[in-house]
């Protein structure tokens, strides 16, 4: 069973404007104020967790949501900006900058000596399960990023390709999947506040992001679908062990929307899509009352409420993973079974249908499943062209963010924006043809 912890740092508020969440003080985040010390290992993983919280869920996550047409940019630079798809380095708000800085692969890097100096196997497994989970993230968002050579001291380190970063992501979420069948030692569980050190949820974890990253590369690596399915089979089996955002009421550790719209005074510059609305009401989905107000013009007050607990990786993704993966690879009975299951988990009749239809119900229920869960409704876009979506600006819809201006100006392996591959399509993500589910052709990419 997971257990719940409800400890965040008090600037995780900086997360939903800056992307910035670096700064950790309190309890066990400080041995003692009145020198210097070096972090302890349960100091480095609790500002890796919550660094990695901000990434997935903060300002990245609304700027794609938008593209992904869930929400509108209706205020400020999600109306100027974003909607119309005008972007600049300034859209991504240091999101990268803090793949590597503070809480990022820098700490990740320090947490797994600390860990393996420890003799600590098990907690060196949760350091290589959430630098997986970041570095595949980063690919996600950016595409090429810098990883062969990260942290080296290398002047201007390369960026790596994105297929290249997806491999090693694989192969390091593998070895944590092996460090975390060894016997735990103390001192992980007090210091995790995700799942308070629960050895199988990280296991189940891994084999789902391990799912979810082969999927992305799925659209240029067919083979990758096989791959996915016998990850899914593995990954999580139930909503416990859901990885989620530990946030609560407390000033500074509240959940990233409510502190965008209620703390930052925010409200009403990303809003609800009325076309994402239209498809939740016209299959009566009792997700629609989950996700919006009555209205529709805000999020539920569940959804807003400053201690929801946002999930980001979930039990609905890896049985979705498991329908489309298994009706990739010409499994239909079982791509209906887990569609059926993953329906049931919200009340919703079970499905009877084959062939295109089915692929087509699998990506819309994964597009609802998908919302606000980081950029895997803009990823399942990318990948598939599902929904067919009309672009809302100018030219097509962005497939990825430009990096940040200060990492480009101290960098000179990362071009200028426009530049290959500093564009905004990853050219290992290639626009699609058609889109799967319809057989139509694509419109916005």
């Amino acid at each position: 069973m997971k257990t719940s912890f409800r400890l965040l740092c008090g600037t995780v508020a900086l997360a939903a404007i800056a992307g910035c969440h670096d700064y950790l003080t309190g309890g066990e985040l400080s041995n003692d104020p009145n020198r210097p010390v070096v972090a302890s290992n349960g100091n480095l993983l609790v500002g890796i967790e919550t660094n990695l919280w901000g990434l997935v869920g903060g300002d990245p996550a609304r700027t794609t949501g938008i593209f992904a047409q869930q929400f509108t940019g209706a205020g400020s630079q999600y109306q100027a900006n974003v909607q119309p798809y005008q972007l600049t380095e300034d859209n991504t708000n240091g999101a990268y900058a803090s793949v590597y800085g503070g809480g990022g692969l820098v700490d990740v890097k320090n947490l797994e000596v600390g860990a393996t100096a420890a003799k600590d196997t098990v907690f060196l497994g949760v350091a290589q399960v959430y630098e997986g989970f970041l570095m595949g993230t980063a690919a996600d968002l950016f595409g090429d990023v810098v990883y062969s050579e990260a942290l080296q001291g290398t002047p201007n380190p390369k960026l790596d390709d994105q297929l290249a970063v997806y491999d090693s992501v694989q192969k390091v979420l593998s070895a944590a999947i092996v460090n975390l069948g060894k016997t735990e030692l103390p001192g992980l569980a007090e210091a995790d506040i995700e799942y308070g050190g629960d050895q199988d949820c990280y296991i189940a974890l891994a084999h789902t992001l391990k799912a979810r990253f082969y999927m992305h590369t799925a659209e240029v690596r067919p083979t990758a679908y096989a791959q996915a399915l016998a990850e899914a089979k593995q990954g999580l089996m139930s909503d416990d062990c859901d990885f989620e955002g530990r946030f609560n009421s407390s000033s500074g550790q509240q959940n990233f929307y409510y502190q965008f719209e209620v703390t930052a005074g925010r409200s009403g510059y990303v809003i609800p899509n009325l076309g994402f609305i239209a498809l939740l009401e016209s299959r009566n989905d009792p997700r629609r009352a989950e996700y919006f107000n009555a209205k529709g013009t805000d999020l539920s007050a569940t959804r807003k409420a400053a201690d929801f607990q946002q999930p980001y990786v979930t039990y609905d993704e890896n049985t979705l993973i498991w329908a489309e993966a298994a009706y990739r690879t010409g499994d239909q009975v079982t791509a209906l079974a887990k569609l059926n299951e993953e329906r049931a988990n919200h009340g919703l009749a079970p499905e009877a249908v084959s062939g295109q239809a089915l692929l087509r119900e699998i990506l819309t229920e994964e597009y609802i499943a998908d919302f606000q869960l980081g950029y895997e409704a803009f990823s399942l876009y990318n990948r598939t062209c599902f929904p067919n979506l009309v672009p809302t600006g100018t030219g097509k819809i962005p497939g990825r963010l430009y990096y940040d201006a200060s990492e480009r100006q101290t960098d000179t392996s990362i071009p200028q924006p426009g530049t290959a591959p500093n564009t905004l399509r990853n050219r290992d993500n290639p626009p699609n043809a058609t889109s799967d589910g319809t057989g139509l052709a694509c419109i916005g990419q």
